[in-house]
């Protein structure tokens, strides 16, 4: 796939109304008493010119901030923050999923109306004004400098930025990728920040570094060790401190707006839940936030609980600017400029849940120091004497529970209007694995009913998602304990699709084609727009021979593919190219080559598709490229096509090219093998053929690869046990 574009110029929306400083309005102000002269002076005094740098820390929980009480951190960036300028102590996330949550901070809305409710498979629409649209649409350069595709501008957060830098590192196993250290992040915005000329700007700088997996780099390392997310958090608030060094030697600080805060927090174990997403309780719900520059007192301490949706219209009162209309949120300058405010009712959510194992939907209303939480269960916390969330107060306070569903009602009725429960994208395989390698590792099924009945609660299963997730990460020989696990999983939750999909994976792991095929089928039974199992299991279904099912799933899962999803439009052409169909495989294959011409897969199924037309010399240097990308595949046919052409000392470098990349190798020992025996070298051969079985192909292409090498080789024995292991592996 094409590497992620750093700059993306994205065309400016209409101009939104500019701020009305009347006459009228001055003199109604002025007779409003001493606060309103202090308010309108904030406004009056610079009512553009103001730049904003909003910093988000990815999954910074609030208690883990030394300004926040927390002895264990090292964060004197974030600390000097407080001192200089306002810290808020209670501030409510709406939801503990990085793009859902920073959809909130940037439209000033709740998910269920941005329509945001869990990463990469939901796009934030045209239709919402974020900070950026309305700060662009005022005159404003916008810039932003993110760390984890989660907040790309493919997914909506790019619009109303002149320049979005996202050139994130590859991820594993050849797919875009998935993030970047905080350091790179800092490094280019610094450059950015630099290049600055005159006028108001606005950039936002994402740190994702404290989000797991926790791997910070030296010093922090070994100073936190056993304490890898404090390390982490350290780093981030290091390289902030180097973005606001960067920003005082513009000068530009001076007239700059700062805001630093996190987009949710991180359970690490607590309630039984190892980092966020699931549950809905204030150890990934409660952030940090920090206001400083001009305009904002000093050392300012904002007690009463507050929300995310609060953030966009304080940003934009600050600079002068009038927030969009209908906000729930409220602009929180008052309480800066010493005002007594109340805490608000605040609406929470996780869909993570629903949209991922097929449990309950979990939402929240939090009011005054009371949480209600519901989902197939209802909790009530006193968050005042129970912080903790460890006391269900549900059943002694039946009246409350009852009120406070039903202004959890009453609000969830005014949203739906403008609201989108439905999918607003389906992920690409690209997508699921760079989820998968930040931890998301379900995905997201369709959305259907997000409240039907009857559905497990996600509070009594989230340890089965934290077994999944570490079953998925098994490879090699951890994979068949990985495998039994996902079998007694299943056993205990067999409704839920993403464990009938982790299973089809460790199953394809282990050679096991039969079990795979049967696991994802129930997946998609469960849930028939399961994202992340149409594209394994139509492969699976043509390496098991049963080409036209392997058409039927492929076709589907074309249907569902985001435009840019060219790896499944892919593999929709190898089972055309198996099945003879090669018109139309080619038509395929050479659109995805117009669009990227260096497709490594793309380049592999050309090569494919030209053997089966009776082509090989022209296959040649197709497959060649192909295996310039990570899979080991191309490489593995590049030397098998050599050995058919007579070639064996190339077919014997293919071959080592491949087992370079993944030693061990038994494909590509079987290739070796028979390279080396056609060489003449018939003791380092066979060898190699043994040495093949140890490591038993997990695929029949490989079996029937070592049957073939161990035939040429005279030993019809083992060539035999092969054939039959290529046929257990269909069907086991």
């Amino acid at each position: 796939m094409a590497k992620a574009r750093n700059h993306r110029k994205i065309d400016p929306p209409p101009a939104p109304a500019r701020p009305r400083l009347k006459r009228a309005a001055l003199l109604a102000l002025a007779a409003a008493g001493a606060f309103g002269l202090a308010l309108l002076a904030v406004r009056a005094l610079r009512p553009h010119r103001l730049n904003l740098l909003v910093v988000t820390i990815d999954t910074l929980r609030a208690d883990h901030v030394g300004a926040y009480g927390y002895a264990g951190a090292d964060t004197p960036v974030m600390d000097g923050l407080g001192r200089r300028g306002a810290r808020f102590e209670n501030v409510v996330s709406a939801v503990p999923i990085t793009g859902p949550a920073h959809a909130t901070l940037f439209t000033g809305q709740y998910p269920p109306v941005h329509g945001v409710r869990e990463n990469v498979a939901f796009t934030l629409g045209a239709r919402h004004p974020t900070l950026a649209t309305i700060l662009q649409g005022h005159g404003y350069r916008t810039a932003a400098f993110v760390g984890a595709f989660p907040v790309a501008a493919t997914y909506g957060f790019g619009r109303g930025f002149d320049h979005y830098n996202e050139d994130f590192h590859p991820a594993p196993a050849g797919s875009q990728g998935a993030e970047r250290p905080g350091n790179e992040v800092a490094d280019r915005a610094i450059e950015w920040l630099s290049s600055l000329g005159s006028g108001p700007f606005f950039a936002w700088v994402h740190f994702y570094d404290p989000h797991h997996p926790y791997t910070p780099p030296p010093p922090f390392r070994a100073r936190f060790e056993g304490h890898l997310y404090d390390g982490e958090v350290a780093f981030a608030d290091a390289q902030l401190g180097r973005v606001l060094e960067a920003l005082q030697a513009t000068g530009r600080d001076k007239d700059t707006v700062v805001a630093v805060l996190a987009d949710h927090g991180e359970s690490l174990g607590e309630h039984g839940e190892a980092t966020h997403a699931i549950l809905i309780y204030e150890s990934t719900l409660r952030i940090p936030f920090f206001l400083a520059g001009p305009g904002i007192p000093v050392g300012v301490a904002i007690s009463p609980r507050v929300g995310a949706v609060d953030v966009l219209p304080t940003l934009l009162g600050l600079l002068g600017i009038d927030s969009p209309f209908g906000l729930p949120g409220r602009d929180l300058r008052p309480a800066l400029l010493g005002k007594q405010v109340r805490a608000e009712p605040l609406y929470v959510e996780s869909l993570f849940g629903r949209l991922t194992c097929r449990w309950s939907s979990l939402r929240g209303w939090v009011s005054e120091d009371w949480k209600l939480v519901q989902g197939a269960e209802t909790e009530l916390f006193d968050l005042k004497a129970d912080p903790g969330e460890l006391r269900n107060l549900a059943a002694q306070e039946p009246g409350r529970v009852e009120r406070m569903r039903a202004a959890l009602q009453a609000a969830l009725g005014k949203m739906a209007p403008g609201g989108d429960t439905a999918r607003g994208a389906t992920l690409s395989p690209e997508q699921e694995e760079r989820l998968r390698s930040l931890g998301y590792v379900g995905g997201s099924g369709g959305a259907g009913s997000l409240d039907e009945p009857g559905l497990p609660d996600p509070r009594a299963r989230v340890l089965i998602y934290e077994r999944v997730w570490r079953a998925m990460g098994a490879f090699g020989h951890a994979v068949p304990r990985a495998l039994a696990d996902m079998e007694a999983v299943v056993a205990l939750d067999p409704g839920n699709p993403f464990a009938h999909q982790a299973l089809g994976h460790l199953a394809y792991r282990d050679g096991r084609l039969g079990t795979a095929a049967r696991a994802f089928a129930r997946s998609l039974e469960l849930d028939p727009e399961r994202q992340g199992t149409r594209l394994p299991f139509g492969r699976m279904l043509r390496e098991m021979d049963r080409l036209e099912e392997s058409e039927r799933q492929l076709r589907i899962a074309v249907e569902q593919a985001t435009p840019d999803d060219d790896r499944t439009r892919i593999g929709l052409a190898e089972t055309l190219t198996a099945r003879g169909s090669t018109e139309e495989a080619g038509r395929i294959i050479d659109a995805v080559l117009a669009r990227t011409a260096n497709d490594d897969e793309a380049l592999a199924a050309k090569g494919r598709l030209l053997l089966a037309q009776g082509r090989p010399a022209e296959a040649v240097p197709y497959l060649e490229q192909g295996g310039d990308g990570q899979e080991v595949e191309p490489l593995v046919e590049l030397g098998e096509l050599f050995l058919r052409l007579g070639q064996p000392a190339r077919a014997r470098e293919s071959a080592e090219r491949a087992l370079a990349r993944v030693p061990g190798h038994p494909w590509a020992l079987a290739v070796a093998g028979r390279a080396l025996i056609e060489e003449q070298r018939r003791a380092e051969g066979l060898a190699a053929l043994h040495k093949a079985l140890a490591n038993r192909p997990r695929r029949p292409e490989g079996w029937l690869s070592l049957a073939r090498a161990f035939e040429a080789a005279g030993q019809s024995r083992e060539a035999d046990l092969c054939r039959r292991k290529a046929e257990e592996a269909r069907t086991s």
